[in-house]
C-alpha cells in the first residue's frame, strides 16, 4: 500500500501490486471489525451507552456502514468462515461468503464446496463459490404459482331465464372478481358482474354455487328450518376494495 503524491507517476507492475494489496487490508480490517462487533454483542457493552439492544447500538452507531443488516451480513460471513475450519483461509470477505451461507447448517458439505472452488481456483471469488456449492448441493428451480383465470376474450351466453339478460351473448375481457361471478361485456357495451351459474360457458374455472363464511353456517340452517330459502335472505355483494383483493360482502335481509 502506497502513498502516492500527485506528481508521481508509478510502472504499472508496482501500482497493481498496491491495489491489491490494499484491498487485503481492507478485508483484513473488516475481519478484525467482525471480531470487535462479536465482542459488542456477546458482552452486551452496547448497554453501557444506554442502548437497550444490539439491533439499536448498530442502527444508532453503525448506521453509516450499513447499519443493523450490513452487521448481520458481516457475522453470517463470519460463522461460514468459521464453520469451512482450515478451508475458512480461502474465504477472503464476506461477499465471497455469501453463497456459502445456506450451507452453514451442513458442515461437510460447506467444506466440500470451498474445497472445489479452491481446486478450481487458487484465488477463487463469490461466482466461484456459488457454483461450488450449486454443485454439492443444487439450487431447486422456484415453482411458479398461477391462478386460473378465464381465457382471454371467452364468448359467454346468460342462460339462466330468471336473469334479466337472459339470452344475450357478451365476453369475458377482464379477470374474474371471485370464483362465483364474471365480468361480462355485452354488445350495447355495459358491463356486468354476472354469476358463473347463469352462464353457458364450461371452460370457466370456477365454482358455480355460493359458498359461504362458517359464521353465517347457523343463521343459514335456521333459515331452512322454517322453510326459508337462505339464497333469498343472504345476498353475496361486490365489496369496495381496500387496496388489495375485494373481500366477500353480504346483503342480509330482515330474516337474515
Amino acid at each position: 500500500m502506497l502513498t502516492l503524491e500527485k506528481t508521481s507517476t508509478l510502472p504499472y507492475s508496482v501500482l497493481n501490486t498496491s491495489i491489491k494489496e490494499t484491498f487485503t487490508s481492507i478485508d483484513r480490517f473488516e475481519w478484525q471489525a467482525v471480531d470487535e462487533i462479536l465482542e459488542m454483542r456477546e458482552q452486551q457493552l452496547y448497554g453501557e451507552a444506554g442502548y437497550k439492544t444490539f439491533e439499536e447500538y448498530c442502527q444508532a452507531e453503525l448506521s453509516a456502514w450499513g447499519g443493523y443488516r450490513r452487521i448481520n451480513q458481516l457475522l453470517g460471513a463470519k460463522k461460514v468462515k468459521d464453520t469451512a475450519d482450515e478451508l475458512g483461509e480461502h474465504i477472503k470477505n464476506e461477499r465471497q461468503s455469501r453463497p456459502l451461507l445456506r450451507l452453514v447448517k451442513e458442515p461437510e458439505k460447506l467444506k466440500q464446496a470451498v474445497a472445489i472452488a479452491f481446486s478450481e481456483n487458487p484465488s477463487p471469488s463469490e461466482s466461484d463459490f456459488a457454483a461450488a456449492a450449486n454443485k454439492v448441493v443444487p439450487r431447486l428451480p422456484r415453482k411458479q404459482v398461477t391462478e386460473p383465470v378465464v381465457p382471454e376474450s371467452a364468448q359467454v351466453t346468460v342462460t339462466s331465464k330468471s336473469h334479466p339478460r337472459y339470452g344475450e351473448s357478451g365476453t369475458i375481457e377482464a379477470d374474474a372478481p371471485n370464483h362465483w361471478q364474471q365480468i361480462v361485456t355485452f354488445e350495447d357495451g355495459s358491463r356486468e358482474l354476472v354469476n358463473n351459474k347463469d352462464l353457458d360457458a364450461p371452460s370457466i374455472p370456477f365454482k358455480s354455487e355460493r359458498t359461504y363464511p362458517k359464521e353465517y353456517a347457523e343463521a343459514i340452517a335456521a333459515c331452512k328450518n322454517v322453510g326459508q330459502d337462505s339464497k333469498k335472505h343472504f345476498l353475496r355483494l361486490p365489496a369496495k376494495s381496500s387496496g388489495g383483493r375485494p373481500r366477500d360482502d353480504f346483503k342480509l335481509s330482515r330474516h337474515g
